[in-house]
């Protein structure tokens, strides 16, 4: 199953300036930024046996901060993104790229993983499509895995509405334009979906639109 609109958020046309875009803390879409990838990367709880497949790669800026592990399997669209980031990431030998949609990707023979990630990529992904995304994530991972994903979010529908109608009058347009055109997460619908899936949940909010979530698999 490939998302719908896969290639309209394709970052290769602008690849070359992404970095410097997110670090613009001033623009409420990319404050907490740096705080979100760390805390991806510390709630994963990567080890050197660990299996990790990391959904919407870019330019690597989670990928440098994570531990050593077993193996690192990378997905992304954008070929551009992925040429900037193997600059940052070599000491991993053991990683390999697929240049793929991340739901199309879990119709290839890609295994069980230890950790599943994903930082700033899965608000591409309509509501039916984030539905199917934590079924096959849940199906990916191994017994005690954890699925680990940060991203911009507001707490449901109506805070939605809310934050279009704050960010216009503040004259923040892009920001409320992004909020409609977009598929921000609704924090509580989600975490209900993935208890539902099987998974035990916990979150952090780190900025007015950004949120962590970390699920784990039951089992040993």
């Amino acid at each position: 199953m490939k998302s719908e609109h896969s290639e309209y958020f394709n970052h290769d046309d602008n690849a070359a300036g992404y970095d410097q875009d997110v670090a613009d803390a001033a623009d409420p879409i990319r404050t907490g930024y740096d705080a979100v990838l760390d805390w991806v990367a510390k709630m994963a709880r990567i080890t050197s046996q660990s299996r990790v497949l990391e959904l919407g790669s870019g330019t690597g800026n989670l990928t440098q901060r994570l531990d050593d592990c077993e193996e690192l399997v990378c997905v992304d669209v954008s070929e551009r993104m992925e040429e900037l980031a193997r600059h940052k990431i070599s000491r991993f030998q053991n990683r390999r790229f697929i240049k793929e949609d991340i739901l199309q990707v879990f119709d290839h023979p890609i295994g069980l993983f230890n950790a599943i990630l994903s930082t700033f990529t899965v608000h591409h992904l309509t509501e039916p499509e984030k539905l199917h995304f934590f079924r096959e994530v849940f199906q990916h991972l191994k017994p005690g895995g954890r699925a680990v994903f940060g991203d911009l979010m507001v707490e449901n529908a109506g805070r939605m509405n809310e934050k279009i109608e704050e960010y216009i009058s503040n004259g923040n347009e892009h920001v409320a334009e992004a909020l409609k055109e977009e598929f921000f997460w609704h924090l509580e619908e989600s975490v209900g979906e993935l208890e539902k899936t099987g998974f035990d949940v916990e979150w952090k909010r780190f900025s007015d639109l950004s949120f962590g979530i970390a699920a784990r698999k039951s089992g040993a």
